[in-house]
């Protein structure tokens, strides 16, 4: 082994790292649960607490610059801790998956039990369950005026912004309004049995990676490092409280159902697919993935399609026209970009400047999906459909003309079973950089001059993250110098550089 190599797998190496990620990630958890406990604050709506249930907090009036300073603290923090964990990982850290499953489990109930730290985006749920619950259709236009003008919901809602008819599938209106029954009239109840919702989905994956990875110690303990404790997706999903982790959890174990091609698993496979298109619509990409996991075999293509059909037919034919044009939302109808798309649109100053953007995201979408289908390292043995799913949600995720921090649930279930690459650090760019983009913040009257300053190279900074993590996967498809770990190896140590697999000695290497 030549020195360079020597000094990667020297036995001290994986300590410092380890250390870092066990400090940081816990720290950071600690900072959304305090951000937490001090309550709403601006430019998030305010509302009562509902003692004795959750969510728990005081409402300490945060200043206007406190709020988005600590959850900006945890990101940091998160981030730090998430890239230091995959380090040490990489370098034959193996920590305790139980202790790993514990502490994800304590992390999820805790930030369950807090109000949305970052958006008000949960407020829409509430308010959706609570027209749902009076009669109304939360896809129809003016889905504001259906709220009675003193009820506690319509208070809320109404400081943030105009509420839209709802975007969401039927399956995430069913969970908005089983939530509002269970509620009341209360904001505060409702959010938190929103997050009841979302924290069984979260801890239901966790135990299903686990299930699947368990005969792989060192493929366990990355599954629960993407998924279970990371500290990134504790932050948009639970801390924030988005409904993605319903999708999430449903597609990807809709993908996983496949992997033997049996008729029963496929069947059950179809139903879980449609019930997490049923909460968003990109989630109908696992469904390529799946179909072509069992493309060989004509039965299980028909259980796959049977099963869809099963749960499509009463959620979306029932529901009519309207239901499938609101959850599959027209990106091409002039909506705002995100940041990366938006600056382009702003430079041009035309009039239809981002309807033009939207359709050129869209159009790089499918030439990035063709350029992932054809470059992408092989698929984690065991699992045929992850490789396709994972090109398409990539070229999504990179691409597409609107994007936020929360889409990203989407590529970590799948990442959790896929070799340890560079594609990792790619992954992380964006979603630390999105998550820095996602917390709101907000000045009464004229913004100091050192924050307008610091806003503006804040914003060009994080757009050229934005591109550079673009450029980079592009890279990485075009000399494909993946840096994959070698899974084929006899020994857990190897890894493959350069083409080449290096094999390294589990106790003189690793340090073990």
């Amino acid at each position: 082994m030549n020195q360079t190599l020597g000094r990667a797998f020297a036995p001290k190496d994986f300590r410092r790292p380890a250390r870092i990620a066990m400090a940081t990630i816990p720290a950071s958890i600690g900072f959304m649960i305090a951000r937490g406990v001090a309550g709403p604050a601006s430019p998030l709506p305010r509302f009562e607490a509902a003692p004795p249930w959750p969510p728990w907090f005081v409402q300490l009036h945060l200043a206007p610059w406190a709020a988005p300073i600590m959850s900006w603290i945890a990101v940091v923090l998160g981030a730090i801790g998430f890239v230091a964990a995959l380090i040490a990982s990489r370098r034959g850290w193996q920590p305790s998956p139980k202790r790993l499953i514990a502490g994800s489990v304590i992390a999820v109930l805790a930030l369950m039990l807090m109000p949305p730290i970052a958006t008000g985006d949960p407020l829409y749920y509430t308010a959706y369950g609570r027209i749902g619950i009076l009669g109304h259709d939360v896809f129809a236009a003016g889905t504001n005026q259906f709220l009675p003008a003193g009820d506690p919901v319509a208070a809320a809602v109404r400081q943030y912004v105009p509420l839209p008819p709802s975007r969401y599938g039927p399956v995430a209106v069913l969970s908005e309004e089983a939530a509002s029954a269970i509620a009341g009239d209360s904001v505060a109840r409702t959010l938190f049995w929103l997050k009841v919702w979302n924290a069984v989905a979260y801890l239901a994956l966790v135990f299903v990676l686990d299930r699947l990875m368990r005969p792989d110690r060192v493929r366990r303990t990355r599954a629960h490092l993407m998924w279970s404790l990371n500290p990134l997706l504790l932050f948009v999903i639970m801390a924030d409280g988005h409904n993605d982790v319903l999708a999430a959890a449903l597609a990807a174990t809709a993908l996983f159902a496949v992997r033997k091609s049996a008729a029963l698993h496929t069947f059950g496979g179809g139903v879980l697919l449609v019930l997490a298109i049923g909460v968003k619509a990109t989630y109908a990409l696992f469904g390529a993935g799946m179909a072509w996991a069992v493309r060989r075999s004509p039965r299980a293509l028909f259980a796959l399609a049977a099963g869809s059909a099963a749960v499509l037919v009463p959620t979306y034919l029932l529901g009519g026209r309207r239901v499938i044009e609101a959850t599959t939302f027209g990106l091409v109808s002039g909506e705002h970009t995100n940041l990366l798309w938006y600056e382009f649109a702003k430079y041009t100053g035309h009039r239809g400047a981002i309807a033009a953007t939207n359709v050129a995201g869209l159009l790089a979408c499918g030439a990035l999906a063709l350029v992932l289908l054809w470059r992408l390292p092989p698929g984690p043995p065991g699992f045929p459909g992850v490789r396709v799913t994972l090109a398409l949600a990539l070229a999504l995720l990179i691409a597409s003309p609107y994007q936020q921090a929360w889409y990203d649930a989407m590529i970590f279930p799948l990442l959790a079973v896929t070799v340890a690459s560079r594609l990792d650090w790619v992954v992380a760019a964006h979603t630390v950089t999105l998550s820095f983009i996602s917390v709101p913040y907000f000045y009464p009257g004229e913004h100091p001059s050192w924050w307008s300053q610091s806003e503006r190279y804040g914003t060009d900074a994080l757009v050229f993250t934005l591109a550079v993590a673009g450029a980079a996967l592009l890279w990485l498809c075009w000399t494909r110098d993946w840096r994959q770990l070698a899974l084929e190896a006899p020994l857990p140590g190897a890894r493959v550089i350069s083409g080449r697999t290096v094999r390294a000695e589990r106790a003189s290497d690793l340090g073990r």
